[in-house]
């Protein structure tokens, strides 16, 4: 059973989730690196809901050591797919530190940011299917002139035209992203058809006009 918590229980778990390193962490980490700070309410409530380790050294005046739970790390990941309680006040700090880890994770990764955005609109890019990816680099080879030679988004849809467009543009941001392929846009863009635009695959925000394959 989920245990109802306060915006700030919340935030504590997603601080503590977010924070490096993610063990022994005090109060004193935690109001330098988010401006908050774990009272003794909070703490006896998280602990007795089984989402934090709290440890004290038995020696007078050391400060609380805090750790999630392997049930607190799950509770603070179901956390990121909830709602913000509208008599609180949002926490910047720990909102830009999930910013932040959103960002190295795209980064690590090599993946668009539409990637976690625009997921709705494109997908998911972990479920296009491989003899699509094949199709697509076997359709690059056929229309290059050269080994990393550029070819039109537009010419190879067409050499392509039996896969549907949606199928398509997962391949070709899934490649994309995995740098196995490379994509720009049209440096003058007087000189594209309404075909080519009509081509054209949407990247981050950009349309890319023109693919090639080192």
């Amino acid at each position: 059973m989920q245990h109802q918590l306060t915006q700030r229980e919340r935030f504590i778990l997603l601080a503590l989730m977010v924070h490096q390193p993610p063990e022994d962490v005090t109060n004193s980490d935690l109001k330098a690196a988010f401006g908050l700070e774990i009272k003794k309410t909070e703490r006896e409530h998280l602990a007795e809901a089984g989402y934090l380790a709290a440890i004290r050294d038995r020696a007078h005046g050391k400060p609380y050591l805090y750790e999630l739970t392997a049930e607190g790390r799950k509770r603070a990941a179901e956390e990121l797919a909830g709602s913000a309680d509208p008599k609180s006040t949002v926490n910047p700090h720990v909102v830009y530190a999930l910013f932040n880890a959103v960002h190295r994770f795209l980064q690590r990764n090599h993946l668009p940011a539409e990637a976690v955005f625009n997921a709705r609109d494109h997908g998911s890019l972990d479920a296009v299917d491989p003899e699509i990816s094949n199709t697509v680099t076997k359709g690059y080879r056929e229309l290059a002139d050269g080994p990393a030679a550029w070819v039109p988004l537009l010419h190879l849809r067409e050499a392509l035209s039996t896969i549907p467009r949606s199928d398509l543009d997962d391949a070709l941001r899934l490649l994309y992203s995995r740098r196995l392929i490379r994509l720009t846009s049209e440096a003058n863009r007087r000189t594209l058809s309404k075909a080519d635009k009509a081509a054209a695959l949407s990247v981050a925000g950009d349309d890319m006009h023109w693919m090639a394959i080192a």
